[in-house]
């Protein structure tokens, strides 16, 4: 997994999370290096700062509870799961229709119709097959 931060005023480096992610290591590998330097750097006014998470849990453990109002950052209220709210899940979206647009389907008729569609290829098969 990769994590990264971003604002309108910078982004944090992307980290490599290797293996799984506890709240003490999201605390200790990347809100302390990582998001406080970031919110630092804005300037002054990033005391009091809004953080905002996915409310995974490793962002809502204890640990990071309990650090987040030490670190002096105020975390933005945000519904569980809500992809309309969430700009990464817009990003990856935008990335598969670039993707997709270099690296179209592959022509083998077989997978056209493994896909559901049965016409594309120019080749017609029943409605109902039935193997021998």
């Amino acid at each position: 997994m990769v994590w990264g931060g971003i604002s309108t005023r910078l982004r944090t480096p992307l980290y490599h999370v290797v293996g799984n992610l506890t709240g003490v290591r999201y605390q200790n590998e990347i809100l302390q290096p990582l998001v406080v330097p970031a919110l630092q750097a804005i300037g002054p006014q990033s005391c009091d700062s809004s953080g905002l998470d996915d409310n995974a849990p490793p962002h809502r453990s204890a640990a990071v509870n309990t650090f987040i109002p030490q670190a002096r950052v105020n975390r933005m209220l945000w519904p569980a799961n809500s992809p309309d709210l969430n700009p990464i899940g817009h990003m990856w979206d935008e990335l598969c229709r670039r993707v997709q647009q270099h690296h179209p389907p592959p022509a083998n008729p077989w997978v056209n119709c493994c896909n559901g569609s049965t016409s594309r290829s120019g080749m017609e098969f029943p409605e109902h097959s039935y193997a021998t």
